[in-house]
């Protein structure tokens, strides 16, 4: 029974763009009137329209100077003009109640600073810089930017204002209040949003002296106050976060709202930009609380002076039912190259139970200075893979810094960590050109989510719309799937070839998409050989390739294609064992369908040429393998290098690209093949493992044994506990039997180190008096105590392991109470750390430093035993009449070949040297123990050992064979291992 085969080896190809950068809508406003600045899309009875903000632009309020205005533009593909709102057609005003004078002041009031629109009958905007001023008698409150809001109901065409930090309160009130629960300078409406529910919620970041809070109100609650004209009205159900303490933070920068905090009720997202000494915060405040706004939870900004909280955003990036917070940071400072760059920076906070305290994802700007994440934009999903997508603004980002907007597509984890799509400012200059984004509707009608881009400085905003989505997959399939080119089915030009059926089919799907789609579709055949040497042809055309159009239908989905292909005679072909590659390519046939393809637009499906395959034309191999190390054992900072002995064999048919597939240990890495010429093996990765691949044959016919070497070099084995492994197969392209047994080779990891002490005496003797030199009766200073002494001792680490070892040494001081070496200073090291608890030895008389020539010490000699001075005096520790100082030194991580070197610095003290008239020989002692191995294989046994060095001191100079036998001891035994 024959089967279609089918081998996709290149399937996705990812959506690289989802908005039309080529024919964006424009609108354009008044120049110098900021126009831009703020922008949102709107409906009124079914008609799509743009609102931009122009918080500058002139009106006809008698006696106002650029109060700011709002434009509503109607949409169209090819953009139209824009007219301004009457919202407000009065000038300055002012009202006269109980004694009191009430003045609100328009001019420059930045009244579009803020525009959202409120379902499709009334739409919200803002003057964060309307200013107000009570005045009674001689004293007045002071003129302040309390700032006011206007909601247009557009069926009447009135405006109902709402201001919540009017207040009656004068300058002198508040002095005596010390302040507290100032709003005059609140800004209300410097930001809005608009929730689910119906709900303003509004940033006022200057009130209480720029502490700054939030206030959140019902739109119900607003409209129904409107019918009283006093300046000053109680609005229910306003909602407002407390005065906290602490000026200058702007709590209200930013807000946006969405489910939060596991219930159905819309929450408030705040940024506090200069909270915590500037580092920033973002809060969520509850939406059940009333009255008193309480904070759920704060995020907390990473670097100082990165503006974390300047935009805000919530959208369900990864499609689990929970909304997600975005934060902006446009300031932010990453290190590039040891140099810290301002780039921006955008955090991702996945809603999970509760909200992590770091944040999930952490997005960089590109450009420098580029103010990356100045604003954010829940897109939507724009192309209907069902997570929802994100628009990041960068105004000063690109090449000459004239804007630049990324989009960032969701998914499971989160969001593409990088951007699928940057929108450049079609504007040549600086034009602030994504310093505003607002999405989530659809203005088009072709049910896929839109982008508004406003570039207040040059007075424009952009549309960009969502294309239409086709969801693509492509199969090539084969019949028969492996060519045989001894049965010849089909005939070409009166002779039999061996052919085969190519099968192709694509599937379409999508939201919305057009009725039929009509593409193009390029097949080729073995097309990893050059056009002569393709070894498959089609069969009518005899060409190895071929374009073709196809038309599918919405409601079918599908469409197939079949064509014959022949296998070129064997004179013709050269290569019988490669694969032959046919693959198959679809693009959209007219561009004008404003759509794009996303998903599978390219696959590939291989066959081969059958050889020596029995009468069933099925190769079925029988792959045998075995291996072991040349050493069972490796040492931790050895040679470290492991040679594995391979056999392997094939003892029954055919095997096709066939491979010794060995997986690694860490820091593992092939160095070289042994014992087979030819062997080609290479390191790689497969489904993130690291392996090594061998080549066994292309085929490895029947009875083909092979046995070689592989060396590998290990590192890192201090990491290791008890051994590495090593994992060996031979696999194959084989339908049946493809694969040998799996063998797994264990390489035990040792620790062993071996030390060598040794040390030598600087002079190795020394004959008193010296020539030309007095001794001190009272020294004061170490020159005049007697000449220097040191004794140097060495441990160097022979290996194969680092260790940690201690050093001891004990040096003798006094004898029988007399100073016979003055040791003034502490041991002095090389990769030591040294310490003594006799610190009292050292240098007691402070002689150190004092080259005064001041007398400082005036030592006790008591009476010499008679006839002493005819003696040879061994001074050593061990006898326990000589005072010695013990130093103990550690040295940390000691490797292969290096060492570590202590020196003790003394100074002979000659007065009772000469006193006695004795000889000396002054012997110290030290000893070295290993504490462990840096590694976590301990060795079973840790070494240690010890050595002593000799001093010998005459009292005359030799003029007789009496210091003879001294001397030979001294040449022999002032040093031992």
């Amino acid at each position: 029974m024959c089967v279609f085969r089918c081998v996709c080896v290149l399937l996705c190809v990812t959506l690289g763009v989802s908005l039309n950068l080529l024919d964006e809508v424009m609108f354009r406003g008044p120049t110098g009137s900021l126009f831009g600045f703020s922008v949102d899309f709107h409906t009124i009875n079914n008609k799509s329209f743009v609102v931009i903000g122009a918080p500058k632009a002139n009106t006809s309020q008698s006696g106002v100077t650029e109060a700011g205005g709002v434009f509503l533009c109607p949409w169209s593909s090819r953009g139209r003009d824009c007219d301004i709102i009457d919202f407000d057609l009065t000038g300055d005003e002012v009202h006269r109640s109980s004694g009191l004078l009430f003045l609100s002041l328009k001019s420059q009031q930045w009244f579009g600073a803020a525009v959202r629109s409120v379902g499709s009958t009334h739409l919200l905007a803002c003057a964060p810089l309307f200013h107000w001023n009570v005045q009674r008698g001689g004293v007045e409150s002071g003129i302040t930017p309390v700032g006011n809001c206007l909601i247009l109901e557009h069926k009447t065409g009135n405006s109902t204002p709402f201001s919540p930090c009017r207040g009656l309160m004068m300058e002198e009130d508040y002095k005596r209040m010390h302040n507290r629960n100032d709003q005059r300078y609140c800004e209300v409406g410097f930001t809005a949003d608009v929730t689910k529910d119906g709900r303003l919620v509004l940033g006022a970041p200057g009130s209480f002296f720029f502490q700054g809070q939030v206030i959140t109100v019902g739109v119900d609650d607003i409209i129904n106050s409107g019918k009283s004209d006093d300046p000053i009205k109680y609005v229910a159900g306003i909602s407002q976060s407390d005065e906290r303490g602490g000026y200058d933070v702007y709590h209200g920068y930013s807000v946006a709202s969405g489910l939060l905090t596991g219930d159905s009720t819309p929450d408030y997202l705040v940024g506090v930009p200069n909270d915590r000494n500037t580092a920033g915060t973002v809060k969520i405040y509850d939406g059940r609380s009333t009255g008193s706004l309480r904070v759920h939870h704060t995020f907390l900004g990473a670097q100082v002076a990165s503006y974390f909280g300047h935009s805000v955003a919530v959208a369900d990036v990864n499609s689990d039912g929970l909304d997600d917070v975005l934060i902006g940071a446009p300031l932010f400072m990453d290190r590039v190259k040891e140099q810290l760059q301002e780039r921006g920076q955008v955090v991702l906070y996945l809603q999970k139970k509760t909200f992590s305290s770091q944040p999930d994802q952490s997005l960089i700007g590109l450009s420098l200075y580029g103010r990356f994440g100045s604003a954010l934009a829940a897109l939507g999903d724009l192309d209907m893979d069902g997570y929802q997508d994100v628009a990041v603004g960068a105004p000063w980002s690109g090449e000459s810094g004239q804007g630049q907007v990324f989009i960032y597509l969701g998914n499971s984890n989160g969001l593409s960590g990088t951007p699928s799509q940057v929108i450049n400012s079609p504007l040549p200059s600086r034009t602030a050109f994504g310093f505003t984004l607002r999405s989530g509707a659809d203005i088009d009608g072709n049910g896929y989510p839109d982008l508004l881009v406003g570039a207040w400085a040059a007075d424009r905003a952009f549309v960009y719309r969502s294309w239409t989505v086709i969801r693509s997959r492509v199969y090539v399939s084969l019949l028969p799937d492996f060519l045989n080119p001894d049965v010849k089915l089909c005939h070409r030009e009166k002779q039999s070839v061996s052919c085969f059926v190519i099968q192709m089919c694509v599937h379409l799907s999508g939201h919305r998409i057009p009725e039929e789609t009509a593409l193009e579709v390029e097949l080729k055949l073995d097309r990893m050989k050059q056009p002569m040497a393709r070894r498959t042809l089609l069969l009518l055309a005899n060409q190895p390739q071929e374009t073709m159009e196809i038309t599918i239908k919405r409601k079918v989905g599908v469409a197939c294609v079949n064509r014959t292909a022949y296998l070129r005679s064997e004179e013709e072909v050269r290569d019988k064992l490669s694969p032959i590659f046919i693959t198959a390519h679809i693009s959209l046939l007219n561009t004008t369908q404003r759509a794009l393809l996303h998903g599978q637009t390219h696959t590939a499906t291989q066959t081969r040429i059958i050889l020596d395959c029995g009468a069933d034309h099925v190769c079925v191999p029988e792959l045998k393998l075995s291996a072991e190390p040349a050493s069972d054992t490796v040492f931790v900072g050895g040679d470290q290098s492991v040679l594995l002995l391979v056999s392997a064999m094939n003892s029954g048919e055919g095997a096709y690209e066939t491979e010794l597939v060995v997986q690694i240990p860490e820091h593992t890495h092939f160095q070289s093949s042994q014992g087979v010429n030819g062997l080609v093996c290479m390191q790689r990765k497969e489904n993130q493992t690291v392996v090594v691949t061998c080549d066994l044959g292309n085929p490895m016919r029947q009875g083909h044994k092979l046995q070689t070497g592989l060396l590998f070099s290990v590192g890192y084995l201090e990491e290791v506990e008890s051994h590495i492994t090593f994992n060996l197969r031979i696999r194959s392209k084989n339908s049946v039997n493809s694969s040998s047994n799996e063998v797994t080779v264990e390489v035990q990891v040792e620790a062993e180190a071996t030390l060598q002490i040794r040390g030598g005496s600087s002079p190795q003797d020394i004959v008193l008096p010296l020539p030309d030199w007095q001794p001190a009766v009272h020294p004061g200073s170490l020159e005049e105590v007697g000449p220097l002494v040191e004794h140097v001792y060495e441990v160097r680490n022979q290996g194969p392991s680092a260790v940690n070892a201690r050093l001891t040494v004990e040096f003798p001081s006094t004898w029988r109470h007399h100073f016979l070496l003055y040791i003034f200073s502490n041991a002095s090291e090389e990769s030591l750390s040294c310490w003594t608890l006799n610190t009292s030895q050292i240098d007691p008389f402070k002689l150190a430093g004092n080259s005064s020539g001041v007398s400082a010490v005036s030592p006790s000699v008591q009476q010499e035993e008679p006839n002493s001075h005819r003696q040879t005096v061994h001074v050593n520790c061990s006898s326990g009449k000589a005072g010695c100082v013990r130093f103990v030194c550690d040295v940390t991580d000691l490797g292969r070949g290096f060492s570590a070197v202590i020196r003790i610095s003394a100074r002979l003290w000659t007065n009772t040297l000469i006193e006695t008239h004795q000889n000396y020989e002054l012997v110290s002692f030290a000893t070295y123990d290993v504490i462990s191995t840096s590694s976590k294989v301990q060795p079973l046994l840790l070494d240690s050992g010890h050595t002593q060095l000799g001093f010998f001191r005459r009292t005359r100079l030799p003029k007789d064979e009496d210091n003879d036998e001294d001397e030979q001891r001294l040449s022999e035994g002032h040093m031992t291992e």
